[in-house]
């Protein structure tokens, strides 16, 4: 595979990644469930998330996350593309 689709894979899969993170952030943050718009629950919020939800500075936070996560995935995913980890598994295992 090119590097070119490598890039572009990665890209597209980071875009989809950082989306869905940051909704689903700004919504367990929020305690609001983004599809519906009602209250729920959706997990576990550390003592930073509730001060900047207070303090109306949240989505920047949810923003921050989503990235981070956003890029360790999308690079995971380049990684294994470029070096074609999935090849030497499939020779090494069957």
């Amino acid at each position: 595979m090119s590097t070119l689709k490598i890039i572009g894979i990665s890209i597209i899969v980071f875009i989809i990644l950082f989306r869905v993170n940051y909704v689903g952030a700004v919504g367990r943050i929020e305690r609001r469930n983004q599809g519906t718009g009602g209250f729920q629950d959706l997990g576990t919020i550390s003592e930073k998330e509730d001060a900047a939800y207070m303090d109306g500075t949240h989505k920047k936070l949810a923003f921050r996350q989503a990235l981070i996560g956003a890029l360790i995935w999308s690079t995971i995913i380049f990684l294994i593309l470029y070096f074609e980890v999935l090849n030497v598994f499939k020779k090494l295992f069957f």
